[in-house]
């Protein structure tokens, strides 16, 4: 999460794009997954500029409640879009 006050800046991009890199680098992680909310436009759109695929839409639980959740994944090695 990007405090409010940093938002609009790219921050939220920028580190992804880092560690999904530095996964890429090392080969650490293989498929990397994301669940945004459906209504988190700006979440959402880091995905799809990244190169995720798009799963599907479902429920996800999160601290005892559930969310509406757009479900993306990557794997970096193959799908990472270039900067």
């Amino acid at each position: 999460m990007v405090l409010p006050e940093f938002q609009g800046r790219g921050l939220a991009k920028r580190g992804a794009r880092t560690l999904l890199e530095r996964a890429r680098d090392e080969d650490r992680w293989g498929v990397v997954h994301a669940f945004p909310a459906t209504g988190n436009g700006a979440s959402n759109g880091i995905c799809r500029s990244l190169g995720f695929r798009f799963v599907a839409e479902r429920e996800v639980t999160f601290a005892g409640r559930v969310l509406r959740s757009n479900h993306w994944a990557i794997d970096p090695r193959t799908d990472l879009a270039p900067a």
